[in-house]
């Protein structure tokens, strides 16, 4: 299995439920640990949700001292990181260090970018140093294969807009070009 892998895709294009599913494979060969970052406040505390209603427990984190101390008390093999975009660069790296310093194998899932189309600096880490990229699509409205993230909600400048779920929409690269 690849030590580091980036699954990423627009919102509603089924990273969790993705996570969800490669939590239920991997977890019959390995200690699987999921957990996601606390600044994502979407899903139940202590879980990860999927639009289409599946979830499964995780562990929230707000340092990166406290994902290492996660992980060691769980002894993680595999660990699942939901919503990825948000974590901060330096955790990014730290993990990735781990990997390539003991058997830990770190699978990601996230946003690639921005409703601006801007790439988050968490993920442009992970995909410097992933050794597998997954991307995931969902549909635009116009039929195509969505690979961006609209926002037609309130952005007051801001680029982390958390919940707000009924003001993002997938849309592919020609609907997002004629909305800039």
């Amino acid at each position: 299995m690849t030590p580091i892998s980036f699954i990423y895709g627009p919102m509603k294009s089924g990273k969790t439920a993705r996570l969800i599913g490669d939590f239920y494979a991997l977890s019959e060969h390995y200690k699987v640990t999921v957990v996601r970052p606390s600044i994502d406040t979407r899903s139940p505390d202590g879980y990860v949700k999927s639009r289409n209603g599946s979830e499964l427990q995780c562990k929230v984190f707000a340092s990166t001292d406290q994902l290492l101390s996660i992980m060691n008390e769980s002894g993680t093999e595999v660990l699942l990181v939901d919503e990825a975009q948000f974590l901060p660069a330096e955790t990014v790296k730290q993990l990735i260090r781990l990997s390539l310093n003991t058997a830990l194998q770190v699978r990601f899932y996230g946003l690639m970018t921005d409703y601006l189309g801007n790439i988050f600096e968490a993920s442009e880490t992970i995909t410097k140093f992933s050794q597998k990229l997954e991307p995931l699509f969902a549909n635009c409205h116009c039929g195509k294969p969505a690979q961006f993230t609209q926002f037609t909600g309130e952005s007051n400048g801001r680029t982390i807009i958390v919940g707000h779920d009924e003001e993002y929409f997938p849309v592919c690269t020609h609907c997002f070009l004629e909305a800039c």
